[in-house]
């Protein structure tokens, strides 16, 4: 469940919430290593006063010891690295257009949901589904209904608004580089597994299973595939029936069970 508090921050802020399944790596942020350094090192056996202490502390605690320390993923100063790498990225904060819009023509935000879809005036409207289940920007302009990325005000999707209710008003376009990839990782998992009907049933069974999420899991599967042909080759057709009989399946899932039923197969043979 989104914490509600976060979901308003995060509105008026203008970033986007990818909330990850419950128990799947695959589609988990990596920030427990983060938090684990902060806690272990730069608070373990402190104690503050107030909340301006623990400011001045962290403050010291970042400049003198966290940003000067060698990371262990980037092997540099994360001051250096963030000054060569990251600051050129780096967007404003707190100044989505929503709060610059003028009040002639005033911007509102919308959830697209899980299904790339945003709701105006008792209809629906596609958005690309790069923005599905974020919040967006939206203002009625002319009689067309401008959709744009909250951060940057650009603009991601124009409808012409339909004064007739109830309709779902869809761009084709919208959901078209996500079917295609989704097509190609099916695909890729069938030339890994070198037959279609298994490849098949495979990539339905992931689907039903976490569709929230399913080209997550795709992603993750073929990484896992990949990995043990690359170590033992093709895998046998009556192992992969072996592998997919079970009502529930992520890539998670799938490497334990592919380890485990090909160590029983090795050792009986």
């Amino acid at each position: 469940t989104l914490n509600q508090r976060f979901h308003q921050y995060a509105t008026a802020v203008g970033f986007h919430i990818r909330a990850c399944e419950g128990y799947d790596p695959e589609s988990k942020g990596k920030v427990e290593a983060g938090v684990k350094y902060v806690k272990r090192n730069g608070l373990y056996g402190e104690a503050f006063a107030n909340w301006h202490e623990l400011e001045r502390y962290l403050a010291d605690w970042l400049d003198n010891t966290a940003n000067q320390r060698l990371h262990g993923s980037t092997r540099q100063q994360p001051r250096v690295h963030y000054e060569q790498a990251e600051k050129a990225a780096m967007l404003p904060y707190l100044t989505p257009s929503c709060i610059q819009a003028s009040s002639a023509e005033s911007i509102v935000t919308r959830n697209s949901g899980k299904t790339g879809l945003i709701a105006w005036q008792g209809n629906k409207y596609s958005v690309p589904m790069a923005y599905q289940g974020s919040r967006v920007g939206v203002v009625n302009h002319n009689g067309q209904l401008r959709i744009s990325d909250l951060p940057t005000g650009e603009l991601i999707a124009e409808h012409l608004i339909r004064l007739e209710q109830g309709q779902t008003i869809k761009n084709t376009d919208h959901y078209r580089d996500k079917a295609q990839r989704i097509a190609t990782l099916e695909a890729d998992i069938q030339q890994l597994l070198d037959d279609a009907e298994h490849g098949q049933a495979l990539c339905a069974l992931l689907k039903a299973s976490a569709p929230k999420i399913y080209k997550d899991q795709l992603v993750g599967a073929k990484q896992v595939l990949a990995a043990h042909c690359q170590q033992h080759g093709r895998i046998h057709p009556s192992l992969l029936t072996l592998l997919i009989d079970t009502p529930r399946l992520t890539a998670a899932g799938l490497r334990d069970r592919l380890g485990g039923l090909a160590f029983a197969s090795t050792a009986l043979s």
